[in-house]
């Protein structure tokens, strides 16, 4: 079961509007331009200058002053009502303490299939196997490994055969698809990210 999460960041339309959304702080107010009314709102709300917005909706306020992020609350609270494929929106650019936080999320939760957009990137995990990767509308591409991890890619500009890509390694950064998709073999998981510039 899919939903989508939009946090304060305002990184512009969702990809589905078709699917149910938990607006987290300000990320109430981007559902609600876009002419989505998410099924609640989750955070300590310290960015809703006007909490009119917040009428009619089920609240899930928090104090500022916590251990979980507004985010981790939100992921959390999908998890305990049976999704497990999540749309996230509004976790990156100006503070990075909390994208890295996020990212630590999609290497917590690797079971859970989360994927991260913002105007220019789709971000994702993948799992150990072999998998066939769309280049949609992103021009490049990029690995990192959350453990030491054997990468094999093909039909793409850098290939690699059996490469063993520690955490630590930046080898994988910026490569490009031949065509319309690549192959990618990872025997642990790996952070997957397509950036359109």
């Amino acid at each position: 079961m899919k939903i989508g999460i939009y946090g304060s960041m305002n990184v512009g339309c969702v990809h589905d509007d078709t699917i149910d959304y938990i607006g987290v702080d300000q990320g109430v107010y981007h559902l609600y331009h876009q002419g989505i009314t998410p099924i609640i709102a989750i955070g300590d709300m310290d960015s809703i200058e006007d909490d009119n917005i917040l009428n009619h909706l089920q609240i899930r306020r928090y104090s500022s002053i916590k251990d979980d992020t507004d985010t981790a609350l939100a992921i959390q609270y999908a998890i305990d009502h049976g999704y497990d494929c999540i749309d996230l929106y509004g976790v990156t650019h100006q503070r990075m303490d909390h994208f890295m936080a996020v990212l630590c999320l999609l290497e917590k939760y690797q079971d859970i299939a989360i994927t991260v957009y913002d105007e220019w990137n789709k971000i994702f995990v993948l799992k150990p196997g072999k998998h066939q990767i769309f280049k949609e509308q992103y021009y490049y591409f990029s690995i990192f490994a959350f453990d030491e991890s054997v990468i094999t890619l093909t039909d793409c500009h850098y290939p690699l055969q059996h490469y063993h890509l520690k955490r630590n390694d930046p080898l994988c950064v910026s490569n490009q698809m031949n065509g319309e998709y690549a192959y990618i073999e990872n025997s642990q998981t790996i952070l997957f990210i397509q950036s359109r510039s």
